[in-house]
């Protein structure tokens, strides 16, 4: 996932950004289209050319850094072609920097691998503060009081900035970052603010693989309490207590967070599990999906803690079966009835 977008490139020459303009009005020559579109081109630094990628035929997120370098309003501009309207004799030229920063409500989790994953943290705002600066533009989807629900995408804001330079963006972002807040739910602000101070991407010599090098470099750890704390959202913690039923050596396994429930991988494959079905805690028993992102649940997620709820070395049999495939979930519902056997 794109997480800052900029305009223009630190390390693409001016021949291939020539040849890539060049190349992006052929194709739509070629194909008679007509309308705004985004043509992409990924640049190889081993073999200093561009390739061609895709064409979306729409306008993409990160169109407004385009805008604030050229000048030209290209919403505008798409509404004029679809009036019947020409552009043959619009004119630009570039000016300045842009970057686009994509604010979402995510929350960063080292995985059992040592990975670390953006999981969708829908919730309620509770503080929204973004001061007005003359080079920076907001187009936010939130507010204070704003209930993120999990149903689109987790990309809640887009934060753009302009300046005479690249230096002089990152380092005007860096500042305002200092001066907002979002709390309520998580975000990936902070996680914002420790790419911008990176000195690998100030220096704009990194390529695709700058991300997991970054989160080699870094005490991840630490960001994580860092988000946590800054975020004011109130983590669902679940007790060993809660679990447990009375009279019974039957457990709970309840919903952390609010998502879609899905039985399912796709509707013409089986369950997961079914009731009966021995599983260790390692195996998957349902799919959850928040902002469009679908996350495999199973019992070892839930031992993070000092204490799992679920030891390891347990097997589980699945007694009861809460949502229907499809149901929406909320924190603390029941999902599964469990219970070990030996």
């Amino acid at each position: 996932q794109k997480v800052i977008e900029e305009s223009g490139s630190t390390l693409l020459p001016d021949e291939l950004k020539k040849v890539a303009f060049e190349s992006a009005g052929k194709l739509a020559d070629a194909v008679d289209y007509t309308g705004a579109g985004t043509v992409e081109f990924i640049f190889s630094l081993k073999d200093q050319a561009v390739y061609f990628m895709e064409m979306n035929t729409r306008l993409q997120i990160e169109h407004p850094v385009t805008e604030k370098v050229t000048g030209v309003d290209i919403v505008r501009a798409q509404f004029d072609i679809a009036a019947g309207k020409s552009i043959r004799d619009l004119k630009w030229q570039e000016k300045g920097y842009a970057m686009e920063l994509r604010i979402n409500a995510e929350k960063p989790e080292i995985q059992p691998d040592g990975s670390l994953a953006f999981i969708p943290a829908p919730g309620k705002v509770k503080e929204y503060v973004f001061p007005e600066r003359d080079y920076i533009d907001i187009l936010s989807a939130i507010d204070a009081g704003v209930e993120i629900p999990p149903y689109y995408d987790s990309m809640v804001m887009q934060l753009i900035c302009t300046g005479e330079d690249r230096n002089d963006c990152i380092e005007k972002l860096s500042a305002y970052l200092d001066e907002v807040k979002i709390t309520g739910v998580y975000t990936n602000l902070r996680f914002l603010k420790a790419i911008l101070d990176d000195e690998v991407f100030r220096s704009g010599e990194y390529d695709t693989g700058y991300l997991p090098e970054f989160f080699k470099r870094k005490d991840m750890e630490k960001l994580i309490r860092e988000i946590e704390e800054s975020s004011d959202a109130q983590p669902q913690n679940i007790d060993s207590s809660v679990i447990r039923i009375a009279d019974s050596d039957e457990l709970k396994v309840l919903a952390q967070s609010t998502a879609v429930f899905y039985r399912t991988p796709a509707p013409s494959e089986p369950e997961f599990v079914k009731v009966g079905d021995v599983v260790t805690v390692d195996d998957t028993l349902c799919l959850l999906e928040a902002m469009k992102l679908f996350r495999p649940l199973s019992l070892a997620m839930y031992n993070s803690g000092p204490a799992p709820l679920y030891p390891p070395d347990q097997k589980y049999e699945i007694v009861r079966i809460n949502p229907a495939n499809g149901q929406a979930i909320n924190p603390g519902d029941i999902l599964f009835i469990i219970k070990p056997v030996s």
